[in-house]
């Protein structure tokens, strides 16, 4: 999915939030039935996003909305930039730059970006190729990337778990942390294969959830609602009978994954279900493994995800043909 879609989305959710909107699952699904041409859903509002301000850096780089952008001279070995938790060491002979709205089209070979945000690619203004497509740069962007609520790609990185999405039309592969921020500081690198797996290793991540003590998911205490996407429009489940059938499902999944053993859950195949603030996602044959944003990971049945979403499908579906009668 274009990022540039993924904004509109969360531009759309953000105008429509009030004060009193304290649902933001409800809204999304919502806008998703509105958009069922998009594959991709954001788990969440930008309404309800709450954007760390400390940038915590071993060079000094503080972040000012106002201030205007700044540059800094090639890093000299050992130096660590960091940003919303995330730091990133300078390759050698690789310069810094501060700038409050990163454009990826514009971006600047061999350059490490810090941001306040991620604005709109001119290429997708212009209709044209961008002139940094290709080359070697990696941008930290706060608060820049939305949890979907069944990511392209998750991928474990140094025991961290990483939501991974590939930019098709730019060359460029995002990552952030697999948690339940609803925006979390984004990390944006560009250039080839071996080049970017080089950049990745030099992005410390902060530390995820534990595990639950169980072995298991962690779970919402209470779930009264459950929203997936059945082949890209959102549906919902609220009714008891069917939320406790997934509830029990989920809570009988004890079988942790060591670590080392972890694989690469993506779609198509992989199911994400939301509860109440947690994102569930399980994954099909080819990685029979699910996760938890709230901390766990476990072996589970194959089929396990299709059957959950038909139960949801089946929910919503319920609730429409009733909604029709009345």
């Amino acid at each position: 999915m274009n990022p540039t879609h993924v904004s509109e989305l969360l531009d759309r959710a953000a105008a429509s939030v009030t004060p009193t909107e304290t649902d933001p699952a409800s809204r999304l699904v919502d806008l998703g039935r509105r958009s069922v041409q998009r594959r991709r859903r954001a788990w969440g509002t930008a309404g309800s996003v709450a954007v760390a301000a400390a940038v915590a850096a071993v060079v000094a780089l503080p972040l000012r909305m106002a201030a205007p952008d700044r540059s800094g001279a090639a890093g000299a070995p050992g130096t660590t930039v960091s940003l919303g938790g995330v730091s990133v060491a300078v390759p050698e002979g690789w310069r810094t730059s501060e700038v409050t709205t990163f454009d990826p089209c514009i971006a600047e070979p061999r350059t490490v970006y810090l941001a306040a945000r991620r604005g709109s690619p001119r290429a997708a203004q212009l209709s044209s190729k961008c002139p940094s497509e290709g080359q070697a740069w990696i941008a930290l962007v706060q608060g820049g990337v939305p949890l979907y609520l069944t990511p392209e790609r998750l991928v474990v990185k140094d025991g961290q778990l990483l939501e991974v999405t590939e930019d098709v039309t730019q060359s460029q592969w995002t990552y952030r942390a697999f948690n339940e921020e609803i925006m979390a500081t984004g990390v944006f690198i560009s250039g080839d294969a071996k080049g970017r797996e080089q950049l990745l290793k030099r992005v410390t991540w902060p530390a995820g959830p534990p595990a639950p003590a169980s072995g298991g998911l962690m779970l919402p205490d209470r779930i009264t609602s459950a929203v997936s996407e059945n082949a890209g429009p959102m549906v919902t489940a609220m009714d008891a009978k069917t939320l406790t059938r997934i509830r029990a499902a989920l809570t009988e999944l004890r079988d942790p994954v060591p670590a080392g053993e972890e694989c690469t859950l993506q779609v198509p195949g992989a199911v994400g279900i939301g509860l109440d603030g947690v994102t569930v996602v399980l994954g099909d044959a080819t990685c029979p493994q699910a996760v938890s944003t709230g901390g766990g990971r476990v072996r589970v049945p194959a089929g396990l995800g299709k059957e959950l979403l038909d139960l949801i499908v089946a929910s919503d579906r319920a609730a429409v043909e009733r909604a029709t009668k009345d």
